[in-house]
């Protein structure tokens, strides 16, 4: 019941390319201080995010001199920051082709790049990059998320840590590690990094956020919370912290604080994973709160036909003796899993109470087929039997109960009632020979 179906992973991005320096009248490719004047306009511009500005201002700066590297540069993060990536990319091409060693101009191309998901392209760019300057720990960074975003664990980590070892203090490539360690299940390794990201800045929220995952999966849960807790008091309208807290208290069996903290999470709008309804109806299923639960699943179930919700759901309608509901989910698990025992033997239950013994029959043999020596099932299965008044099959089934069931401490009550049947049973067997 307790399926915890998601885990946040951190997101990083390359790192974004800020201007913040004036031109001089000096500076190559520029003919006169009028065209500089521009140029820093158009900067002032850009900083102050009027990105449609910046390309008018460098279209006329342009059509005075064609020869600006620079310019072509700031038009074209203009132009990505529009999300007009061929366009960024035309003019990180030309400003290249003006100025082959111009590295801001590959890194924005292969951002460029990035967005569109060519991401060969994109490394071509950061290894001319990292040729051009060999010891900048960001331009490791950002081949690393290249690489991270190909799912190139690899050759992402090798980034990361060399971009570690050029500044221990990047931040940034700490977490990202962190991220890969954690994708790797090297869950002590990824809170080294993560403990060093929070002695460089305890208002971290996102190294908080992973190192409490962490610890969520080692059971380490008291120090999970302690670090969602944290999250909380630095960002207290961080939404999935409440989800993330709900799913420990649910771990923990504290199931209203479980509740309370998922309620809070889909009150302050996170939706995004629908797992949120699934586990609330986790809670609500052993609240005994079988309508509130059912009205989670469902809403899970609009985008997710996992045929654990349809084991779960069917239990719910078992539960509230909606038999015939309870059959259909549990027929969509076995569809799912054939040889699922316990959808099987509930399904059979089902049957039976529904009147359906035939059917019921026919999966407890199944069920026993899977697993001879449950003796439930023998139970069951001679209740059935006895139900049709096949005696001869019920006192068979019975028997084999007994013997399976008298060194099991689950059983030893019911041994001297179904002796007791067993005898019964006889009687009525004889009873219906004798009228033959």
């Amino acid at each position: 019941m307790k399926n915890i179906k998601s885990i946040l992973k951190i997101n990083l991005t390359l790192l974004l390319f800020l201007y913040s320096f004036n031109l001089k009248s000096d500076d190559a490719f520029f003919e006169n201080t009028d065209q500089v004047n521009i140029f820093n306009s158009a900067v002032m511009l850009y900083n102050s995010e009027h990105f449609s500005e910046v390309v008018e201002a460098i279209n006329q700066l342009l059509a005075i001199n064609p020869n600006i590297a620079q310019a072509y540069n700031l038009r074209g993060n203009a132009y990505f920051s529009l999300a007009k990536y061929d366009l960024a990319i035309e003019d990180f091409t030309t400003a290249i082709n003006l100025n082959q060693l111009f590295p801001e101009a590959y890194r924005s191309r292969a951002e460029s790049y990035r967005s569109l998901a060519k991401y060969d392209l994109a490394l071509n760019d950061m290894n001319k990059l990292i040729e051009l300057v060999p010891e900048n720990s960001n331009y490791y960074f950002n081949r690393g998320i290249l690489f991270r975003e190909n799912s190139d664990l690899s050759h992402s980590f090798s980034d990361f840590s060399k971009a570690i070892a050029i500044n221990p203090q990047n931040i940034n490539a700490l977490l990202a590690r962190a991220d890969v360690l954690y994708t790797l299940d090297d869950f002590s390794q990824a809170k080294i990094d993560l403990n060093e990201v929070i002695k460089l800045n305890s208002n971290s929220i996102d190294a908080h956020k992973l190192r409490g995952i962490i610890n969520f999966r080692l059971a380490e849960f008291d120090a999970a919370l302690k670090d969602f807790n944290t999250v909380l008091k630095i960002e207290p309208n961080e939404a999935s912290i409440f989800y993330y807290r709900g799913l420990i208290h649910l771990e923990k069996s504290e199931y209203l604080n479980a509740l309370t903290n998922f309620n809070e999470a889909i009150k302050r709008g996170f939706t995004v994973d629908k797992n949120i309804y699934y586990n609330r109806a986790v809670v609500h299923f052993y609240l005994n709160e079988f309508d509130a639960a059912i009205a989670d699943l469902n809403t899970y179930l609009r985008t997710n036909q996992d045929f654990h919700i349809f084991d779960l759901r069917g239990n719910i309608f078992y539960r509230q003796r909606k038999f015939a509901e309870a059959v259909e989910d549990f027929s969509k698990v076995i569809s799912a899993e054939p040889q699922r025992v316990s959808a099987i033997l509930n399904r059979a239950n089902s049957y039976y109470n529904l009147g359906k013994f035939e059917e019921a029959i026919a999966d407890f043999t199944v069920a026993i087929n899977l697993e001879p020596n449950n003796a439930s099932s023998f139970l069951n299965r001679s209740n059935s039997f006895r139900q049709l008044n096949r005696y001869s099959e019920a006192i068979s089934d019975s028997r084999k109960f007994l013997e399976l069931a008298k060194n099991s401490s689950e059983f030893i009550d019911l041994i001297p009632n179904v002796k007791k049947e067993i005898e019964f049973l006889e009687y009525k067997l004889r009873e219906l020979e004798a009228e033959k």
